[in-house]
């Protein structure tokens, strides 16, 4: 290990301090990007014809991660998000063998040695999300790193290393691989060593609102509900002045759907492609661009959708289903839906006289836009019972209370509570698929219960949020996994029998009983 890492920086000759930039590929459309770094922070922007993203890392060792998305909107990074940009960015510039990186940051793993290279594996000290770094054999300038992401693997691949004035060696072209399919591309044409004249500023998380979500607190925050026989909760926004039928209000979505057929009938322009993780992993979509999206107080100008077949999702709603209203819509606003999802109400985020600081609000972590919360529960052992795991939060989960994916299956001994294997009751749910009917399959899984699971933080009062004989699916293959930091999610079903309150500008979420 020492012998590798000493040849990695003799190799990388890195400036304390520098600045790379050039033209690439970036969601299927060309694009300009720069990244600037010193010591452990940096800051990156990559802009094509119609999205721009700016994401970067804090000075210090708790500096935190931070993205600025299309529409402006600038939010701290935690978790996957978090580990996963800073351990590819910290390799793209050369950081991640400095004595410092490797003495404060990183756990590293000497994996081995062949005509290949060098193997090594690399995390955050205290992190989850874990990457193979392979070093080339002539140079020991990294050649490839996969990394963990949304039960999946992000390879990047460096090629054509160069040096600049200083001596600082950097990939010329870099590409980055979705494991389903996908590619970004970026070629350096330009380069510098030294210090910018911003300062740290640069590296700190932007703190403007954005002007493209706004929310009319004088008119009634309620958003009317399409009622269906599944346990999810129906809409019908109004886009380009136009009712096209019900979406489904998602908090497991990390942003805006709209299926083929609804597109078409709206007239959004297309444009880019898009990998979106399903529950059954990934498909390719493209984007689709409306002028506005209104739902109730609630207005989106500009809206960028991800175009997908959303067939079988939702059973017993009179209307085909249109589309999915994720992220964008909660991520400036407080969204309470009642208990049975009959009432939705939409507030502007300093609208606080609407909520009450004595419910049993529970911190509300984020991972790709899906909130995600920490519980106990009854499951096999003790351990389960005593230390919280981390659960998505998906409303558009529908056949179940609570499902654990198959990993935590495993790792935390949950076929335990299933009978022998003849008895066992099996069924197969299926996800989201492309935009041209790619489909992501289904994922078998297998039914049982539970007989509680509770929320870690109580309420003024002391009691909490408990719920009792969960009916529970456990995966035996891939899909549902959208952390390393997560053992499942939780349901449309469960979440229907009390009322939450998701206040996303503040990281929490409350459960209401009736």
């Amino acid at each position: 290990m020492d012998v590798a890492l000493e040849r990695a920086r003799e190799a990388a000759q890195r400036a304390e301090s520098g600045a790379l930039w050039g033209t690439g590929t970036h969601l299927g459309l060309p694009a300009n990007w720069y990244v600037r770094y010193r010591d452990e922070a940096f800051v990156e922007e990559t802009m094509n014809a119609e999205l721009c993203y700016v994401s970067g890392r804090a000075r210090g060792t708790k500096g935190e991660c931070w993205e600025e998305d299309f529409s402006g909107y600038a939010q701290r990074l935690e978790l996957d998000d978090a580990e996963a940009l800073t351990l590819s960015a910290w390799t793209r510039t050369g950081y991640w063998c400095e004595h410092a990186c490797v003495e404060e940051y990183l756990d590293l793993e000497f994996l081995g040695e062949n005509a290949g290279g060098v193997e090594l594996k690399m995390k955050l000290k205290r992190g989850r999300v874990t990457a193979t770094l392979t070093l080339d054999a002539q140079t020991s300038l990294p050649a490839k790193l996969a990394v963990a992401v949304c039960g999946d693997e992000d390879v990047w691949v460096f090629d054509d290393w160069r040096r600049d004035a200083a001596g600082a060696a950097y990939a010329a072209k870099t590409q980055l691989f979705g494991t389903n399919g996908g590619v970004q591309e970026f070629y350096v044409t330009g380069v510098a060593s030294g210090r910018s004249k911003e300062g740290w500023g640069i590296f700190d998380k932007p703190n403007k609102k954005p002007r493209t979500v706004t929310v009319d607190t004088t008119v009634s925050p309620e958003v009317p509900t399409v009622r269906a026989s599944s346990s999810h909760v129906l809409v019908e926004p109004i886009i380009n002045g136009k009712n096209v039928g019900p979406f489904i209000l998602d908090t497991g979505a990390s942003g805006l759907v709209v299926t083929p057929r609804a597109a078409q009938r709206l007239g959004l322009r297309a444009f880019g492609e898009v990998h979106v993780s399903g529950v059954s992993g990934r498909v390719p979509c493209q984007f689709r661009r409306g002028d506005d999206l209104k739902l109730g107080p609630l207005t989106l100008q500009r809206p960028v959708f991800m175009e997908m077949g959303l067939d079988g999702i939702v059973s017993g709603a009179r209307k085909p289903i249109a589309g999915i209203i994720g992220f964008d819509a909660f991520k400036n606003a407080i969204l309470s839906v009642s208990e049975g999802g009959t009432c939705v109400e939409l507030y502007a985020a300093d609208q606080v006289d609407n909520i009450d600081e004595n419910w049993a609000w529970q911190e509300l972590r984020l991972v790709s836009n899906v909130p995600h919360i920490s519980a106990t529960f009854s499951g096999a052992n003790i351990e389960h019972q005593t230390k919280p795991n981390i659960f998505m939060i998906d409303s558009g989960a529908g056949g179940a209370d609570v499902i654990f994916h198959s990993k935590a299956v495993e790792e935390l001994g949950l076929t335990q509570l299933l009978g022998p294997e003849g008895s066992r009751v099996s069924s197969r749910v299926r996800g989201v698929s492309g935009a041209n009917g790619e489909s992501a399959g289904a994922t078998m899984t297998y039914r049982t219960s539970m007989d509680w699971l509770e929320l870690v933080s109580a309420g003024a009062d002391g009691a909490n949020v408990r719920f009792e004989n969960v009916d529970t699916l456990l995966a035996s293959g891939p899909g549902f996994s959208l952390s390393e930091h997560s053992c499942g999610m939780i349901c449309a079903r469960l979440l229907g029998t009390q009322r939450i309150v998701y206040d996303v500008p503040r990281r929490r979420i409350a459960f209401v009983a009736k």
